[in-house]
C-alpha cells in the first residue's frame, strides 16, 4: 500500500472507462475515496445535489469541457488535476502563454504511471490550498479568515483569487466583517451606508447589495463565513469554525 496523509474524496471525471477504472483503483491504493464520471452532466448533478470533493481529476479528451469543469471547480475552491497521455502534450498551451484552467498535470501511461508520484501531487495540490499564502502585506490590509482586504482599492482576496467589489459592496462587506456575529439591521445599514437616500428605495439597495456581496465572496460553509438574512431585522455574518475556534482578524 502506497498510503497518504489522509482520505481524500476525489471526483474523476474520464469518458475513457479503461483508464477511469485504472485511476479509480490507484487511488483506492493510496487510501483515497474515488468516484468515477463518464461525462461532466453527471457530475454537475453531483455538485447539485450538495455532493463535495477535495480534488477533481479531469482529462483532455474533451478541451472544451475540460475547461468548463475546471471553471466550475475554481468557483467551488477544488483542485484540480490534469491528466494527460504522451499524445496529448500538444494541444496544451506552451507554460506562460495563457492562464490554464487546471492547477496541475500528471501524465498518465497505462502500466508505468507511478502510485506514489500520483499520491504526491495530490497532497501537494492540497497542501497549496490549505497552507496561508506568505506574501507580505501591505500596510493596512486586514483580513478576516482567508480573506484579505487591499487597503485604497474594492479588490478582496480570497485564496488566490481577486474579487472586484464596487464602493458600495465594499463599504458593506467591511461593516460585515468588522461586526461578525452581530445582527446589523437595515436601519443602521442605511445610516451608515446610506444616509442620503430615500427609504424605501434603500431598503431594496441593502437587499441586493447583501445579494451581491453574498455571491462575489462566496460567504459559505467552506469557505468559513455564512451571511444570513434574519426576517424582519437584517443581516448577519456568522464566522463558522473548521478547527474548533472561530477565524482570527489579523489587523
Amino acid at each position: 500500500m502506497a498510503g497518504s496523509e489522509h482520505c481524500v474524496a476525489v471526483a474523476l471525471l474520464d469518458t475513457r472507462k479503461e483508464r477511469r477504472t485504472a485511476l479509480q483503483d490507484m487511488l483506492a491504493t493510496l487510501g483515497h475515496e474515488a468516484t468515477g464520471y463518464g461525462n461532466p452532466a453527471d457530475l454537475l448533478v453531483a455538485f447539485c445535489i450538495g455532493q463535495r470533493f477535495d480534488l477533481l481529476l479531469l482529462t483532455l479528451d474533451d478541451p472544451a469541457m475540460q475547461e468548463s469543469m475546471a471553471e466550475v471547480c475554481k468557483k467551488l475552491c477544488m483542485p484540480t488535476l490534469l491528466v494527460v497521455d504522451n499524445n496529448d502534450w500538444p494541444q496544451l498551451p506552451p507554460p506562460g502563454a495563457e492562464e490554464t484552467p487546471w492547477d496541475d498535470i500528471i501524465c498518465f501511461e497505462a502500466g508505468h504511471t507511478r502510485v506514489h508520484e500520483l499520491g504526491w501531487r495530490i497532497q501537494a495540490l492540497l497542501h497549496r490550498r490549505t497552507v496561508p499564502s506568505r506574501a507580505p502585506r501591505r500596510a493596512g490590509e486586514t483580513t478576516w479568515g482567508d480573506y484579505r482586504f487591499i487597503p485604497d482599492s474594492t479588490t478582496v482576496l480570497h485564496r488566490g483569487r481577486e474579487i472586484r467589489l464596487s464602493p458600495l459592496e465594499l463599504a458593506f462587506a467591511l461593516e460585515l466583517f468588522r461586526n461578525v456575529g452581530r445582527v446589523l439591521s437595515r436601519d443602521w445599514l442605511l445610516d451608515a451606508l446610506w444616509p442620503n437616500r430615500r427609504r424605501l428605495e434603500s431598503q431594496r439597495t441593502v437587499d441586493v447589495c447583501a445579494t451581491k456581496v453574498r455571491k462575489k465572496l462566496a460567504l459559505s460553509n467552506e469557505n468559513g463565513f455564512v451571511l444570513r438574512a434574519i426576517y424582519g431585522q437584517g443581516y448577519q455574518l456568522v464566522a463558522v469554525s473548521m478547527s474548533g475556534g472561530p477565524p482570527r482578524q489579523s489587523p
